[in-house]
């Protein structure tokens, strides 16, 4: 495949891409990932001439004028083991995508930021605040989008509240409630406050951000079981016993065989004994 021009309509050859494609795009024009090798800060392409000869092109990365590729399989992945609380398993995975896209980390379409917050929080959940630093520091410094902008705050709230610094990662976080943000970003953003109000002992207020997650963002099923368990155990700080009950139930029968279905069963046990009850 030759490369070709922008005002040959490289939108039109795009749209032809198979689905799923990864594009690179030049001024000159564009080239699907799988065609090309990165070495060092090059793209090589192989090109054949008239003759049948071939020759390698070599073209710097930094002529990338914007990125088209899908959701990384990685970053989902790594979205899925940092709930189940797998952070080393979910550094791995998002540190692949981050290295790739540090290439072209300030183009458009690249996923070096969205792996770089889930890089971020892996480290912040294992309290390797020394490492997550500096990534934390360039993510700040980094033109993102609103939604990206706002995991950022969100990351620096968390790192407090991981600090027992509550007060002020709850003021640093609740202004993003008025923000125009996506559903998958306000779901992380209530599950956080929750678990900051659920820490400050602030129950009611913990189980109304908790619950706003499957009222409201449903269709972000990663987050249930997370804010099901929170809710359920702020009913029980709140003595209401039947309501917490019948919530951890749902959460064992639900989400059998996940972290939160085990927690949902210990969590069950401790209710029968303070409703003196046997387990």
């Amino acid at each position: 495949m030759k490369p070709i021009s922008f005002t040959a309509g490289v939108l039109l050859w795009a749209a032809a891409l198979p689905l799923g494609a990864q594009t690179l795009f030049f001024q000159a024009g564009a080239v699907e990932f799988a065609e090309v090798t990165i070495s060092g800060t090059n793209v090589q392409r192989k090109v054949k001439a008239a003759d049948g000869s071939e020759s390698t092109k070599s073209i710097p990365v930094a002529s990338v004028t914007r990125v088209d590729f899908p959701k990384p399989d990685e970053l989902s992945a790594a979205d899925d083991l940092m709930l189940k609380g797998k952070f080393s398993e979910a550094l791995q995975k998002a540190t692949v995508v981050q290295d790739l896209h540090r290439l072209w980390k300030d183009k458009p379409g690249s996923w070096y930021a969205s792996a770089g917050l889930l890089v971020a929080e892996s480290l912040l959940r294992q309290n390797k605040y020394d490492e997550s630093a500096r990534l934390m520091s360039e993510l700040r410094n980094m033109t993102l989008a609103s939604n990206l902008q706002s995991r950022v705050i969100m990351l620096d709230a968390l790192e407090q509240f991981q600090k027992g610094i509550t007060g002020p990662a709850l003021a640093k976080v609740k202004p993003l409630l008025k923000s125009p943000l996506d559903a998958d970003t306000l779901a992380r953003l209530n599950l956080l406050i929750g678990d900051i109000q659920f820490k400050r002992e602030a129950f009611e207020e913990a189980l109304d951000a908790y619950l706003q997650i499957p009222v409201f963002y449903g269709a972000e099923a990663a987050f249930l079981p997370a804010a099901d368990l929170g809710a359920a155990r702020s009913l029980m700080r709140l003595t209401r016993f039947q309501d917490a009950g019948d919530s951890l139930n749902r959460i064992i029968e639900r989400y059998a065989g996940t972290p939160e279905a085990d927690a949902a069963k210990q969590e069950k046990d401790a209710l029968s004994k303070l409703m003196g009850k046997a387990p």
